[in-house]
């Protein structure tokens, strides 16, 4: 359903640009596309749609690979998909790579950019910008080893940042960010020969929010999820912050965080710091807004060991809590 709104206002959007185009200038004067294919193997399919000063770049190398891009405005994609899983040199099958980007000149001139690289079988990348100067950037495999990753990015507004990072099977990163400013920084690391990967959901509304985290499993198989790791996280407001960080596998951490530091006072609103190491530990953060207080709200939750850490902190207002952990 997100995906579905999501797209109907990137529709919204392409008529917003087409009509202030026409209302300025009558006719797009001196835009130029820049379009570069380059495939190998069999099968391969590759559609560029753009409009206005756009730059397109696509390589893939194999059997069955699909690179789609939709662009309208002043942006700026570069697609390459290849593989080789198990060191065959025929691996590169079935990627899939899929860039819609809207620029807005009312947002500015910046150009838009995303880059999508994906090396093995079988992982697909989706990404969905509009406005202005946003990045998107979306690595998925490192030396032709990754197998079925999925990593999925929104950015609507102006100067927002993504990277996703996913190494080996498995992974799933889905990425959503409105408003300006916002940066996200993700980075999964799973096992090789369909094992269970990493799952990050992450989200953020307003202005100058930061998430970072990282997943790495420690084992072959996950036990207690769908998934060895997982992590979920919204924010909600200005200047929040979040740090993630869990090694091992099963940990499940979920932070919800609302509030709005709208003066710009301070380095962040709400402030969480997860970190979870080994086995079977489970954290949960929510911290918000009190009456006239903004947020201004600290957790810290460090937890490690081989049996079950649970731990769950509920904030409102202007509090710090910290809680540490180990077996």
């Amino acid at each position: 359903m997100q995906l579905k709104i999501n797209r109907i206002a990137l529709f919204i959007m392409k008529k917003v640009y087409i009509n202030i185009v026409a209302l300025t200038f009558g006719a797009v004067v001196f835009a130029q596309n820049n379009s570069d294919v380059n495939q190998v193997g069999n099968l391969n399919e590759a559609e560029v749609n753009q409009t206005g000063d756009n730059v397109s770049d696509i390589d893939q190398e194999f059997t069955n690979n699909k690179a789609f891009v939709d662009q309208s405005g002043l942006n700026e994609s570069i697609i390459s998909q290849s593989g080789n899983v198990g060191g065959n040199t025929a691996s590169g099958q079935n990627n899939v790579a899929d860039v819609d980007q809207v620029s807005i000149p009312l947002l500015g001139s910046l150009v838009q950019k995303s880059t999508v690289k994906q090396e093995g079988d079988g992982n697909d990348a989706k990404v969905l910008q509009s406005g202005s100067d946003n990045e998107s950037i979306i690595r998925q495999g490192v030396n032709g080893n990754a197998e079925q990753n999925l990593a999925n990015v929104t950015q609507m507004g102006e100067s927002n940042f993504s990277r996703v990072k996913q190494t080996f099977d498995n992974n799933s990163a889905n990425v959503m960010q409105m408003g300006d400013n916002n940066r996200i920084v993700t980075r999964q690391v799973a096992k090789p020969n369909a094992t269970e990967g990493n799952t990050s959901v992450l989200s953020q509304t307003g202005d100058h929010n930061k998430i970072k985290s990282k997943q790495v499993t420690s084992a072959s198989n996950a036990a207690l999820f769908p998934y060895s790791n997982g992590e979920f996280v919204t924010q909600t407001g200005n200047y929040n912050k979040s740090l993630l960080n869990q090694n091992g596998d099963n940990n499940l951490s979920l932070v919800n965080q609302s509030g709005a530091m709208n003066n710009g006072v301070g380095n962040h609103s709400n402030f969480s710091d997860v970190t979870q190491t080994d086995n079977y530990n489970i954290s949960s953060v929510s911290q918000k807004s009190s009456g006239i207080i903004e947020a201004d709200n600290t957790a810290i939750v460090s937890q490690s060991g081989n049996v079950p850490n649970i731990s769950s902190i509920n904030q409102a207002g202007a509090n710090s809590a910290r809680v540490t952990q180990s077996n």
